[in-house]
């Protein structure tokens, strides 16, 4: 599943950028930032309540009373057993995603679920579906695929 996303330095804060020096890249001579699962600290930009903040991503510890790792299903959310940690839904912007060793275009960014009232501060989780046939084959055959803002892979 996707593991890691990129966005433009033009379109996040100059605080993020000074915050996160090590995660700028250069592809054909635009600067972007990425954010990869495996990063410490491990956060991702989401547009929450009207900015763009960054959000600690997903769960590592699979002892701590939250879903372990940085995605959620669809089906998870409608189960209903996230409720006492009022999930909202959020956008994670986001140019490109990463699974697997490939790198896919993304238009506008990444459903995302934040649990506002976890443990130890608000955490982002990147909402998943079965994957399409095309992202199945892109991806080596992984079954699920992030939920992209109006956009279908």
């Amino acid at each position: 599943m996707c593991t890691g996303i990129a966005l433009a330095v033009s379109e996040v804060p100059l605080a993020f950028v000074e915050k996160l020096p090590g995660r700028i890249h250069d592809r054909e001579g635009l600067r972007e930032l990425q954010f990869h699962y495996w990063e410490r600290p491990t956060v991702l930009p989401v547009q929450w309540d009207g900015e763009l903040r960054l959000i600690r991503w997903g769960n590592q510890n699979r002892r701590a009373p939250l879903p372990f790792g940085p995605w959620l299903s669809e089906e998870q959310l409608r189960q209903g057993t996230l409720a006492q940690a009022c999930p909202l839904r959020v956008v994670i912007p986001a140019n490109l995603g990463y699974d697997r060793g490939t790198w896919f275009l993304i238009e506008q960014g990444i459903v995302g679920v934040v649990l506002s009232k976890a443990p130890g501060g608000p955490v982002v989780y990147m909402l998943t579906r079965p994957s399409t046939n095309y992202y199945r084959n892109m991806a080596g055959q992984c079954e699920r695929m992030p939920v992209l803002v109006n956009q279908l892979i």
